[in-house]
């Protein structure tokens, strides 16, 4: 095996890792929105955290790794690579502003301590109704599936935003339900 065959084995590695941290979350997320107790809101958290410990380090591989291959065949000068990272930093700028604060004050609006069947507070099914969470973590995702897709068509800068501006699209697309979903009501079984 030659380290380029290695190198471009890792960044493959990292990609489908962070898929299925982006995958992990986005179930996480989406079946926390309609728990009914704190019990189960608590253990779709505890499921969402894998997400961020998978994406992190897988994150940091597909770039490192990235880029040594963009070194060794050459390719900085293409437009799909200035448009591969601007779409790698507004993942992240959407992860950071948007899925992150928003995470932390759901935990913190939880009960605390062993709760077993206690409602949840209606604050915090306001929290859990809204719209924008679920829209950040579809939108991220269609983003990375955007991004393969660039790695994949290798295209000059123009075509490569246009392809990112469509993943972004039906990442809105696919969220429009959860926009037309009265805010903060209950949920039953």
């Amino acid at each position: 095996m030659t380290l380029y065959a290695l190198i471009l084995f890792l960044h493959l590695t990292g990609v489908v890792a962070l898929f299925l941290a982006f995958g992990i979350e986005w179930a996480a997320i989406s079946f926390l929105v309609s728990a009914n107790s704190a019990a189960e809101a608590q253990a779709w958290l505890r499921l969402g955290r894998l997400g961020p410990l998978i994406n992190g380090p897988a994150l940091l591989l597909v770039i490192l790794s990235g880029g040594y291959l963009a070194s060794i065949i050459n390719v900085f000068k293409q437009g799909w690579i200035p448009a591969t990272l601007l779409a790698i930093f507004l993942a992240l700028a959407v992860g950071f502003a948007m899925i992150l604060p928003r995470m932390k004050r759901i935990r913190a609006a939880l009960p605390a301590g062993p709760t077993g069947n206690v409602p949840l507070p209606e604050s915090l099914r306001a929290q859990l109704s809204d719209p924008v969470l679920l829209t950040a973590i579809r939108v991220r995702f269609l983003i990375a599936i955007g991004i393969v897709y660039l790695m994949a068509a290798k295209m000059p800068f123009l075509p490569s935003l246009i392809a990112l501006v469509i993943a972004i699209a039906i990442g809105f697309v696919l969220s429009l339900s959860t926009w037309s979903r009265p805010q903060s009501a209950p949920t039953t079984s």
